[in-house]
């Protein structure tokens, strides 16, 4: 009797230890924060609940970082990380944040869209739970997050997702995903809520250009492109030319009208708002590609893909090139350029909208890298520094 105690008592004892490993390390990814130091344009932090309350105190209420010239011109809401599992997608935001000068017009800047989806992984698909950047005062870490809101914060999915106020039948997961739930729902499920949110403060702050960064698969084909409202179609295709001219190629196509829930049809259709999207090339998300490490996601080069792009598997522009692979530097610099040329087209095309920013570009980037842009948080003065 006291051997069956005994092993018993043991067994429990292994039992508690792995579930508290295993619980301490998801309450540090859930609790993960990534500090900001805000240029000196900074004019002040909000939540995004101030436009919407029924996100108030949720897992989805998020920063929203102002930097407002105080004089007369366009207005930008700037997206990263509608889908934190591409961080080629957030990084842009934050390297804009810390270096961002504006003499006119306004920004509205949000690094983190669905915060919720930020404290998670991407469950089965072998993703490392971070990836750290070398900068000359030291590493930072940044977190790789999921595609749908977490799901202890949103649950039961149901068997059939029905878009609001579509009708439209999509998949049951797309119910937690931002980029399938707008213009949302204020009485809706949490992502709803979350897209109404973001429709709100875009409605109440008249914005003119809505810009949401994405990262696709190399086997998308909607990859390096900018989607745009048939709205934006003008800004967007100039953009494309302009870049595809000078800096790097990029696609331009229109939102499909039978596509409902994303931003670049719905953000257009219930707002005033230009809206444009654009997607760079992760491998990280291509199901072919090997071994899911920091490398892959840093570097972007994989045997597999290479393999692709040879049978003609692949739709990024510039082909895929194992040597060159798809670095997070080119990845971000592209959201950067890809922004800044659809600033200057809405300028070109609406006056009254014209804005003056600087922020680093593509060039920039690929000269002196992303850390170079991002500063010490152990050595910021403290009124510029945020922890999200």
């Amino acid at each position: 009797m006291n051997n069956v105690f005994l092993r018993r008592l043991i067994i429990l004892i292994v039992v508690l230890i792995v579930a508290f490993l295993g619980g301490r390390e998801f309450w540090e990814i859930r609790h993960f924060k990534q500090s900001i130091v805000v240029s000196e344009d900074f004019t002040k932090k909000v939540m995004l609940s101030d436009y919407f309350e029924g996100i108030k105190g949720t897992w989805v209420d998020t920063p929203v970082y102002i930097y407002d010239s105080g004089n007369p011109g366009g207005s930008l809401l700037w997206l990263g990380g509608t889908h934190p599992y591409e961080p080629g997608a957030i990084l842009p935001a934050y390297v804009a944040a810390e270096n961002l000068k504006i003499t006119k017009g306004k920004i509205f800047l949000i690094p983190v869209a669905n915060r919720s989806a930020w404290t998670m992984g991407d469950y089965g698909m072998g993703y490392p739970k971070y990836f750290s950047l070398e900068a000359n005062w030291g590493e930072k870490k940044f977190r790789i997050g999921a595609r749908n809101s977490n799901q202890l914060d949103q649950w039961p999915d149901p068997f059939t997702y029905v878009h609001y106020p579509s009708r439209q039948n999509l998949a049951y997961q797309d119910i937690r995903n931002l980029n399938r739930t707008y213009p949302g729902y204020a009485s809706g499920t949490l992502t709803e809520r979350l897209a109404y949110a973001i429709m709100e403060l875009t409605r109440q702050e008249d914005i003119d250009l809505f810009v949401d960064m994405h990262e696709a698969s190399l086997m998308y084909p909607v990859v390096s492109t900018y989607v745009a409202h048939q709205d934006a179609e003008d800004i967007a295709m100039m953009a494309g030319m302009n870049l595809s001219a000078e800096q790097f190629p990029m696609k331009s196509e229109s939102s499909p009208k039978s596509l409902r829930g994303l931003s670049h049809r719905e953000v257009g259709d219930y707002s005033d708002a230009l809206v444009v999207l654009m997607e760079t090339a992760e491998p990280f998300i291509d199901r072919v590609a090997g071994k899911m490490t920091e490398e892959l996601m840093i570097e972007g080069k994989d045997e597999f893909l290479q393999k692709a792009a040879e049978e003609n598997l692949l739709y990024c522009d510039p082909e895929y090139d194992i040597e060159f692979g798809k670095p997070m530097w080119y990845r971000v610099g592209r959201h950067l350029s890809g922004t800044m040329e659809v600033i200057k087209q809405m300028g070109e095309f609406y006056p009254d909208k014209q804005m003056e920013v600087e922020f680093p570009l593509f060039f920039d980037l690929e000269e002196h890298g992303i850390m170079h842009f991002l500063h010490d948080p152990e050595t910021a003065d403290t009124d510029r520094l945020f922890y999200q």
